[in-house]
């Protein structure tokens, strides 16, 4: 079980010192110690370890913010190489990865800690290598996705896509768009999905590919399967061009460049409550909403 746990907190949020303050005095109650990450620490007054670090101390996170403070607690755990599942606490606005609304934490942490009624799901996740000349220039595990997109100017971006599927490689597609999505099925809710992409069940293992506002309406959403390899790179040689990854880490590239995307071996392990339906999560954070049909009496 859960003896040592850290927090990981997006300081720019009303109270967060209040909210981190009741959470020690919570697992001091529990004899569950502590580690402050540094930002955490720092709205206290104290110091603690990067994120980067943090999982080497713990055997569990807790986050507290929005989905992008989650997807980096997320690459933070993954390049520690520890097995550390992750919690979210939602102190944003959609939070589909910190799916626990602030008013239910405590219920949610009951569960976990006097209860012991939690579930931990397994998520994919994705490593992208960026080649220059064929020379490795990066290489990067991803929760959400990968993006190429076009700077400030609008301009088409011409993109090939080639896929080595089951050992033979194929020549997939030049997509004319503004830019190309590449993500996990957790990352189906983010950025793909605003493009047009469709949601893919978050415990599946697949690659889903969404132009972004293609040129060619016959350029629709693709999704392969998940031993596939991506090779993409620009078909015209365009200025201004960048590889942003979950949306926090970005390239600059050119026609010289090539990115190779295919499923990492590691996985993240996220805490998830048992009775939690995840089409009610759908319907909660995307507010889809039941025709009521009403039968008239003739």
């Amino acid at each position: 079980m859960f003896k040592k746990i850290g927090i990981i907190a997006k300081t720019k949020v009303k109270n967060i010192e209040k909210i981190i303050f009741e959470l020690l005095e919570y697992f001091k109650d529990k004899d569950v110690e502590v580690v402050l990450g540094c930002e955490a620490a720092q709205a206290l007054g104290k110091d603690g370890p990067k994120r980067e670090q943090l999982a080497a101390f713990v055997d569990m996170i807790l986050v507290l913010g929005g989905d992008g403070t989650f997807i980096s607690a997320a690459r933070s755990v993954n390049e520690s190489m520890k097995d550390v599942p992750i919690l979210g606490v939602n102190l944003g606005r959609m939070g589909f990865l910190t799916e626990v609304p602030l008013n239910r934490i405590y219920e949610v942490l009951d569960d976990i800690f006097i209860k012991k009624n939690f579930l931990i799901e397994h998520r994919m996740m994705l490593d992208v290598e960026i080649l220059k000349n064929n020379e490795l220039i990066a290489k990067k595990t991803v929760f959400n996705d990968a993006v190429i997109s076009k700077g400030a100017l609008a301009r088409i971006v011409p993109i090939r896509v080639d896929a080595l599927v089951d050992n033979k490689k194929n020549h997939l597609a030049v997509y004319y768009a503004d830019g190309l999505i590449v993500s996990t099925p957790s990352g189906s809710t983010a950025y793909s999905l605003a493009a047009g992409g469709p949601i893919v069940y978050p415990t599946l293992d697949s690659i889903i590919i969404t132009p972004i506002c293609p040129h060619t309406l016959s350029n629709r959403p693709l999704i392969i399967p998940d031993n596939s390899v991506l090779y993409i790179k620009m078909d015209e040689d365009i200025e201004d061009v960048m590889a942003t990854l979950d949306g926090q880490i970005g390239y600059k590239i050119d026609i010289n460049y090539t990115i190779v995307v295919r499923k990492s071996e590691r996985k993240i392990k996220i805490i998830t409550q048992k009775d939690k339906n995840y089409f009610d999560v759908l319907r909660t954070k995307l507010n889809w909403e039941e025709r009521k049909i009403r039968h008239l009496k003739c």
